[in-house]
């Protein structure tokens, strides 16, 4: 295997890292860098307060990271394990940094890390541990003078606060201490490849981005939409969050984003944040009349996925049995700029759907004249329907693909038309593995790029938009609509977008 020509090398400090996302997320992927050679001798160094020594964090890695492995991928562990490490501290206990730099120094020295390499803090914890994390950093001289700001990277995962309040007193938590080009907000949504690639597609061809503005689009429809519910002892951490703080803040809220976006004046991280902000604080409610005109909640009732029966969410494990969080919100927005303006933005996501599927649909306006007629079959049954849209849809997750739904003549004496689909399939098309998003986005911290990460005037905008609705829900004695699993959502949903003449779109994974 030939190395890159660019590395990732960093010393790693996983804090929290006797959690769950230490194990099934960031360890599989800084392994999956060691196997393309991006991550040669970083000392991986695991922080929890429990005792373990270094060769049982290994051992309890292995175990998750090597399910089932083949022989070379043992070996490369039996390479990458030698960079793991375990340092045992009460990460709310400001005194046991000290020893945390000492065992930080003797680990670099050991495994011969350069004096001017960034060290990557990764905090792996409750939000609540984050001001002790980040003091700790800063008492113990952790944290580098500013002229050097760039040799510290803090990531921090979601949630980001639960509210505009609460996002502004966690930034300032962050803040008091570090610089924001320190701050690594982490969406692991903006890590896939497919999201990646929007700003390609837009920006690295002419054949399209002309084409989306309110002269061409009818309407732009997102959907984040899973079919799992409350596994793995969820249901404690979401009836506290619900599907408005959980997707809609942040991995609807960026995708819309980079859809949407004005082309950067050059292909850097403060140029393309610049822009997503500019749509951030562009964004208005669908309606001027109540919340209740443009935005919909849902709670999943009892049902069937994939042919096997579910419980209601007020029924799963660690749930309240009287719970009013919602599981689906559908909304509908609007951008106040010149592009956009006019152009409904249909954003959705919810637990309990069909199917396990992230998507966003351009739909574009209808020829002035409808000149033809279309064919529309159901097996050998076909009947004379009005002509369909045009639709790009770019498939997130799964299958990641591209495609463009467009008309063409049926064979035969009469002019009827029927809708065709030319696609791009990732899969079919690229031979090589997709990278995983968390590949991604820490090769990214270690590289010092923060293009894919949130700036804290993009987290403050979103949660500024979401806020008054979380607000008025919680003012409400109502309860959200239920809709039954395994269906798209709630009747309301559905009226959301009928009230404008127009329907969701119900992705198929076999189309």
């Amino acid at each position: 295997m030939s190395a890159p020509t660019t590395t990732g090398e960093s010393t790693i400090l996983i804090f929290g890292a006797s959690g769950d996302l230490t194990a099934r997320k960031l360890v599989p992927a800084l392994f999956q860098l060691f196997r393309q050679g991006y991550v040669r001798t970083s000392p991986i160094i695991g922080v929890a307060r429990r005792n373990k020594t270094d060769a049982q964090f290994r051992t309890e890695l292995r175990a998750t990271v090597l399910d089932a492995a083949d022989q070379q991928t043992s070996k490369d562990w039996r390479r990458f394990e030698q960079l793991l490490h375990y340092v045992q501290i009460d990460l709310s206990d400001q005194t046991a940094y000290e020893g945390l730099v000492d065992s930080v120094a003797e680990l670099e020295s050991q495994h011969r890390t350069p004096q001017n390499s960034a060290r990557v803090v990764y905090l792996a914890t409750t939000p609540s541990l984050f001001d002790d994390a980040v003091s700790g950093l800063h008492h113990s001289g952790l944290i580098p003078p500013l002229e050097h700001k760039e040799r510290l990277r803090v990531v921090v995962e979601k949630p980001f606060g639960h509210d505009l309040a609460s996002a502004k007193e966690l930034n300032h938590t962050l803040t008091r201490w570090l610089h924001e080009d320190q701050i690594y907000r982490i969406d692991h949504y903006l890590g896939k490849e497919t999201v990646q690639n929007i700003l390609l597609f837009r920006f690295g061809n002419s054949i399209f981005e002309p084409l989306l503005n309110r002269n061409h689009v009818d309407n732009i429809q997102i959907t984040v939409a899973e079919s799992i519910g409350m596994e793995r002892g969820r249901g404690a951490f979401y009836d506290t969050a619900g599907a408005v703080r959980d997707v809609l803040q942040n991995h609807l809220l960026q995708l819309l984003c980079l859809v949407t976006m004005e082309p950067p004046a050059l292909f850097e991280a403060r140029q393309i944040r610049d822009e997503k902000m500019k749509i951030l604080q562009a964004l208005r409610p669908g309606s001027p009349a109540s919340i209740n005109h443009w935005v919909v909640r849902g709670q999943y009732s009892a049902g069937l996925i994939d042919g096997e029966p579910v419980p209601a969410y007020r029924r799963e494990d660690r749930v309240s049995p009287t719970s009013n969080r919602e599981t689906y919100v559908a909304m509908n927005v609007g951008i106040d700029n010149w592009r956009w303006e006019g152009v409904p933005f249909f954003l959705r996501t919810g637990k309990r759907l069909p199917e396990r599927v992230t998507e966003i649909v351009v739909q574009f306006k209808q020829p002035p004249l409808n000149l033809f007629s279309t064919v529309e079959c159901d097996g050998d049954l076909c009947d004379i329907v009005e002509t369909q849209p045009n639709q790009l849809v770019l498939r997130i997750q799964p299958q990641e693909s591209i495609f463009l739904r467009f008309s063409t003549k049926r064979p035969g004496m009469q002019y009827h038309v029927e809708p065709v689909v030319m696609d791009f399939d990732y899969e079919d098309h690229f031979s090589a593995n997709l990278p995983g998003a968390y590949e991604r986005l820490l090769l990214d911290v270690m590289r010092g790029d923060s293009t894919l990460f949130t700036r804290s005037d993009e987290l403050l905008a979103a949660w500024k938009f979401v806020t008054p609705v979380l607000q008025a829900w919680e003012e409400s004695l109502s309860s959200p609509e239920l809709y039954s699993a395994g269906t798209w959502g709630p009747p309301a949903a559905s009226r959301l977008v009928s009230e404008y003449g127009r329907a969701w779109r119900e992705p198929r994974l076999d189309e």
